[in-house]
């Protein structure tokens, strides 16, 4: 029996992560691939200057800035419901970003996505999109179930311990493995000659600080091609909660 919308949820809030198949179909997996190839190759030059190519991965920062693709790409009819569900409905994207494991690189180490774990909470989700089938063997992503409630103490951790309770994410291209902030996690080594392409939707609830700031980063002419979700989503529309008695003032008089 398929998984439901609320079981993806449970498996999330539980175990820390959970993997929804089918979420992009063959011709969105082809789009998304072709636009985010174009962004690495004009970016060649910079790339391995910035850090951006490396032995490790190939990463790109801004996607919404760079194609046009990945200003609606985070309202996939199966992808915002999920996010919403856990956090919220105004949950918004703290970054979006496109990586690749460097083929016959190197593999990552253990890490979180947020600055620290919060036992029994999800603030963040990473929810990493798949542009190639997942394997082991190109470097699928790996992850220490449950960890989202322990501390993560980076420089102090046992990382060979860690490893032995690592979890290998395969799966197929076109796939959502969405997995809380705090959940150790990492890239592994690609083994193979080919790339392990993803794209890192990575939300947030609309009061926690996001990765990248939307409002002040997208260029005018890309910020007039937003409809009023995409921007919601980019955060333009969330305000943290202050006591201001001039607003309340004004509010008890109209």
């Amino acid at each position: 029996m398929p998984k439901t919308l609320e079981d993806h949820a449970q498996e999330l809030r539980t175990q820390g992560y959970t993997i929804v198949e089918g979420v992009l179909s063959r011709e969105q997996i082809d789009a998304t691939n072709e636009a985010l190839e174009s962004i690495f190759e004009r970016e060649k030059e910079i790339g391995p200057i910035r850090g951006w190519h490396n032995q490790t991965y190939k990463v790109a920062y801004m996607l919404p800035q760079k194609h046009a693709l990945f200003r609606s790409f985070c309202q996939n009819e199966r992808l915002l419901p999920l996010m919403q569900l856990l956090l919220g409905k105004n949950c918004i994207l703290a970054s979006l970003n496109g990586l690749t494991m460097t083929p016959g690189g190197q593999s990552q180490q253990l890490h979180i996505d947020q600055n620290e774990t919060v036992p029994g909470n999800v603030l963040y989700i990473n929810a990493l999109t798949t542009l190639d089938d997942f394997t082991k063997e190109n470097g699928c992503t790996r992850v220490v179930p449950y960890s989202q409630n322990r501390i993560f103490k980076f420089k102090q951790m046992d990382h060979a311990a860690a490893e032995k309770e690592v979890v290998y994410l395969e799966a197929p291209a076109g796939s959502v493995i969405a997995y809380n902030g705090g959940l150790w996690h990492a890239g592994s080594q690609n083994r193979t000659n080919k790339p392990r392409r993803a794209i890192h939707p990575f939300f947030c609830k609309p009061w926690c600080r996001p990765q990248w700031d939307y409002t002040r980063s997208l260029t005018p002419d890309v910020v007039a091609t937003l409809t009023e979700e995409q921007k919601r989503l980019f955060g333009f529309f969330a305000k943290a909660g202050w006591y201001d008695p001039v607003e309340n003032i004004e509010k008890r008089e109209r």
